[in-house]
């Protein structure tokens, strides 16, 4: 029993290398200029330890996203914690998602290789599992202020996060990325004021 456990150890310790050694390969060099020897040397693994977790590039990029995705889940998760009401709930994930587009690790891998690399559909269905129940969340919290009325919840969730998207895309692209993050906050917010009890 205690070998069997040191082997799922052992295999937990070898996937988490080969995963961070994803992440830093794929920022630097993009998907389709990485490799999976790369990988496997910058893991110091065997190649072979490599496909033992991951049947393939996209299987390892795909791990490489979600591992992006959870990082942004908690660092917005923190901001959010320490909110004292709703709406500056809200502006604190959307300043902490914003400023997370500019990483270059995020903006690489999340931005622009992973709807491509991943397919759309595909990257949409892990980007709504990590954060559209959070939006939702969000926008049942500014409904309960009695500030806010929110039409077909799901809907605005799925607009806003849309939105969010492409205001975070905008950043990174951008040539002056902390002009264009004051100004995509500034759109994102005023769509949220757009809810607002008249």
């Amino acid at each position: 029993m205690t070998g069997q456990s040191r082997r799922d150890e052992y295999a937990e310790q070898t996937r988490v290398a080969v995963v961070e050694a994803a992440v830093s390969l794929f920022a630097a060099n993009g998907y389709a200029a990485t490799t999976i020897d790369a990988v496997a040397a910058k893991a110091r693994v065997a190649k072979g330890g490599v496909y033992h977790h991951f049947a393939n590039k996209a299987e390892l990029f795909e791990a490489a996203f979600i591992a992006m995705e959870e990082r942004l889940l908690a660092r917005v998760t923190v901001a959010i914690d320490g909110a004292t009401d709703a709406e500056q709930m809200v502006v604190s994930g959307i300043d902490v998602f914003l400023a997370e587009c500019c990483e270059p690790d995020f903006r690489r891998i999340a931005l622009l290789d992973a709807p491509i690399a991943l397919g759309w559909a595909r990257w949409k269905e892990i980007d709504e599992r990590f954060f559209l129940g959070v939006i939702a969340g969000a926008l049942d919290d500014l409904a309960s202020t009695g500030r806010y009325e929110i039409p077909d919840r799901d809907l605005t969730a799925r607009v806003l996060l849309a939105a969010l998207a492409e205001a975070g895309l905008a950043a990174a692209v951008a040539r002056k990325p902390k002009a264009e993050v004051k100004r995509a906050k500034a759109v994102i917010v005023r769509m949220l004021h757009g809810l607002r009890v008249a």
